[in-house]
């Protein structure tokens, strides 16, 4: 074996050097797409609407506030001051 390392090349390049009739073919023609169909009727979205409810304001002293914290401190200074 006078050179193991240059048969070793040769034949791994041999092996995957590319073979076969994709070698010579002629490039796929480019696809063709189709049109678009035209709209018929468009459809409008709904109107935006948020999340966190009405767009009416609420009153402070309309609405209360539950905090159980609040309440056991007012009851505390109730019971304190009798």
């Amino acid at each position: 074996m006078p050179d193991p390392i240059g048969r070793l090349i040769t034949r791994v390049s041999l092996l995957l050097r590319p073979r076969g009739a994709h070698r010579g073919a002629v490039p796929h023609p480019a696809p063709r797409i189709a049109p678009r169909p035209p709209a018929t009727a468009t459809i409008t979205l709904p109107t935006h609407r948020s999340p966190y409810g009405l767009p009416t304001l609420l009153d402070g002293a309309d609405t209360v506030a539950v905090r159980p914290y609040v309440l056991l401190r007012t009851s505390q200074e109730l019971e304190a001051a009798a």
